[in-house]
């Protein structure tokens, strides 16, 4: 609904199969737990990689249902 009236979305995923099934207009398929899209707590610098890989991927993404697997790793 949201890109019907222009405005742009990403996903954040952790399940690639979920967001092909729902047709996000595009995706960030991060591999972290569930609950922690972003990252673990306290953990700003993976917090903002993976902001930072959503954010080019709005600018990136040219066609619908783009899933891009994130760079990003989980900190060790």
């Amino acid at each position: 609904m949201f890109e019907e009236h222009g405005l742009t979305t990403v996903c954040l995923t952790m399940n690639r199969d979920i967001a092909e099934n729902v047709r996000a207009p595009r995706a960030l398929w991060v591999h972290f737990p569930y609950g922690a899209p972003l990252g673990p707590a306290h953990q700003p610098e993976t917090q903002l990689a993976v902001i930072r890989e959503a954010l080019a991927l709005l600018e990136s993404a040219t066609q619908p249902g783009t899933i891009v697997e994130a760079a990003t790793d989980w900190p060790e």
